[in-house]
């Protein structure tokens, strides 16, 4: 025991001071307990809890390593091609956010890049002795949320979601089946590649550790074995087609990677038979394919009609797309021109509110055009080029393949959107950079006095980011629990205190469109409805669904400016042609301001119109359009 004990003392204290110890404790606890995090008390809070409790474990984690600068011996950086292009891509990004676009809103999204960025520096400047620890924590991490997911299918644990038992700590089930996607290749591969990988930490600890070693080589057996099997109980319950392939893709080449069965074969056979093998082979994937299309058809096609219109948006925008988490802002109302100009198609019966294009690439090519898709690609080049030394070998394929996975998941879901993935990707893209055999060493200090200088420079200014964050996180916490008070107000009918509540609000969230779309309604249901028209107007500048255009429908026909109130239920008719709802408020509109022709016309359109999915309400809003023809 005592011998342990001199381990981690040599590794974490004697050679990286107290200061990097805590740092580098606290970037574990960060990676193991952050995708649990579920909050009560804010709106979202799968979502919002994680985002809150990350951006103060980043302000933490500033400050210790500002201490850990001030007593760093280091007198020179060395960065790697990916990370310099990764830095030019977020440079890029935040320009193109702030200068490029007219106009930018609230964004999480923003935010977490700006943490995420943090922990990769912090990450990069880990030993690397400590790579294949930091991988064990996100496998023993993907563990807990396997384990936690199989609690909810039996029951014993409540789900996040009304319309489904499988969440984890997610909002539904993909994203959940995306983090466990990202886990599992990494858990898969340091399991087939654990005896380079005792080898390497065993022969890396100073003098004879028996326990140490013998603790290592069952912890890296039988941890990463853990994650695959629960990995796999647990993922087919999530009916998530993106996470299979990634889980499929991932496996395969992993496997072919420490086996070689299909390089072995394909040299013993000619040529027929290797033709013969690929065409089958072919075959087997395209039917595979076809079946995966066809387990869930509608979601299938859904996400293929998203696709397209996104690329009317690249058309429009194809230099710097519309701006960094702005996809959401823009979708909608090309959605809607989109049937205007076609009429409705059987597009119409797959077409919903969307806030994702449900393809990553796509979705960042919209956002940030092509000169941004030019400065990924490369990013993406650098990555897959980057050499390590032959000792490295295994943990670059591991590396790899985790990041091919997220890829996969990328082509058909949204997991830039969830931080804990993003967070698994950030790990993996240090890990990358830190393997990197051809570092530029860009940075290097003599002279102790400008040493001393540079240091007190970097210090001086990150606690000037400390202390602007502190209070600004701070100030966004009270504002996301305001937040969450106003809606439960709202619920229960209480409208003049949800409305008190925005208000106090509203000042931090004035460019939050899902805010405004919620201050905004609330604001129209309580018959404020000058001030509704505002503040769902702004909302439309930040995001656009239905929601929003027959809240503000409804407050220009309280006004009786019925030429207005038209307009916007027809572009939230227009949005998702296959809804009655706006039909039936257009209807409505026409009979209260006496236009008794149009009004007979679209309660005839309303009772001839397929039903997409059967319900009591559509009965019911047929019902009354035969009252109106009855009536008029």
């Amino acid at each position: 025991m005592s011998r342990m004990y001199s381990y981690f003392y040599t590794i974490f204290i004697r050679n990286n001071k107290s200061y990097s110890f805590l740092l580098t404790f606290l970037v574990c606890l960060v990676i193991v307990v952050l995708p649990h995090i579920d909050i009560n008390g804010y709106p979202q809070p799968t979502v919002t809890s994680k985002f809150i409790v990350f951006s103060y474990a980043c302000i933490v984690l500033l400050g210790l390593s500002a201490a850990s600068l001030i007593t760093s011996k280091q007198s020179n950086i060395s960065l790697s091609k990916l990370d310099m292009a990764l830095f030019i891509l977020v440079v890029y990004i935040t320009i193109n956010r702030y200068l490029l676009q007219t106009t930018y809103g609230f964004s999480i999204r923003y935010m977490e890049l700006l943490g995420l960025s943090v922990l990769y520096i912090l990450i990069r400047s880990f030993n690397k002795k400590n790579i294949y620890w930091l991988l064990l924590l996100v496998i023993i991490s993907g563990i807990i949320q396997a384990v936690y997911g199989n609690l909810q299918l039996l029951g014993y644990c409540p789900s996040n979601h009304s319309g489904f038992k499988l969440t984890g700590s997610f909002f539904n089930p993909g994203p959940y089946a995306g983090f466990l996607a990202a886990v599992f290749p990494i858990a898969l591969g340091v399991y087939l590649f654990k005896e380079s990988i005792v080898e390497y930490i065993t022969n890396n600890t100073e003098g004879e550790h028996f326990l140490f070693n013998y603790i290592t080589k069952y912890v890296f057996e039988y941890v990463p074995l853990s994650g695959i099997i629960s990995i796999v109980l647990v993922l087919p319950a999530a009916q998530s087609r993106a996470s299979w392939l990634a889980v499929l893709l991932s496996s395969m080449v992993l496997l072919e990677l420490k086996y070689g069965i299909i390089k072995r074969l394909f040299l013993k056979l000619n040529i027929i038979k290797k033709t013969i093998i690929v065409i089958c082979t072919l075959i087997i994937i395209s039917v595979s394919l076809f079946g995966i299309y066809h387990f869930k058809k509608g979601s299938s096609d859904g996400r293929l009609f998203i696709w397209k219109v996104s690329t009317e948006i690249i058309e429009d925008k194809p230099a710097f797309g519309v701006g960094f988490d702005r996809f959401k802002a823009h979708y909608m109302n090309y959605q809607a021109n989109h049937f205007v100009e076609r009429e409705e198609t059987q597009d119409a019966l797959v077409a919903d509110n969307s806030y994702y294009a449900f393809n990553e690439f796509v979705q960042f090519i919209v956002e940030n055009g092509v000169v941004g898709f030019v400065l990924l690609i490369v990013t993406l080049y650098f990555i897959f080029k980057i050499a390590s030394i032959k000792k490295y070998k295994n943990l670059s394929f591991i590396i790899k393949i985790g990041l091919l996975a997220i890829g996969v998941f990328s082509c058909f879901s949204y997991p830039m959107e969830i931080l804990p993935t993003k967070l698994i990707l950030v790990i993996l893209l240090a890990i990358m950079a830190t393997l990197d055999s051809h570092k530029v060493n860009i940075l290097q200090v003599q002279k102790k006095s400008r040493l001393l200088a540079l240091k007190t420079f970097l210090t001086a200014g990150i606690l000037i980011v400390i202390t602007i964050s502190i209070k600004y996180i701070n100030s966004l916490d009270k504002s996301f629990k305001s937040w969450e008070l106003a809606l439960n107000s709202y619920q229960y009918g209480d409208y003049e205190g949800a409305l008190k509540v925005y208000e106090t609000a509203y000042p931090k969230f004035k460019n939050n469109g899902e805010f405004l779309m919620n201050y905004g309604k609330a604001l129209s249901i309580y018959k404020q409805d000058k001030k509704a028209v505002q503040v769902l107007k702004e909302a439309k500048k930040h995001l656009n669904t239905t929601i929003i255009e027959t809240a503000l429908g409804d407050a220009y026909k309280s006004l009786e400016q019925y030429k207005k109130s038209e307009k916007a239920y027809k572009h939230a008719a227009d949005m998702i042609p296959a809804r009655f709802y706006p039909l039936y408020l257009l209807a409505k509109l026409y009979e209260s301001s006496g236009e008794k022709e149009k009004a007979i016309t679209m309660a005839k359109i309303i009772l001839n119109k397929e039903v997409k999915i059967p319900s009591t309400a559509i009965k019911e809003m047929k019902e009354e359009m035969k009252n109106i023809i009855k009536g008029l």
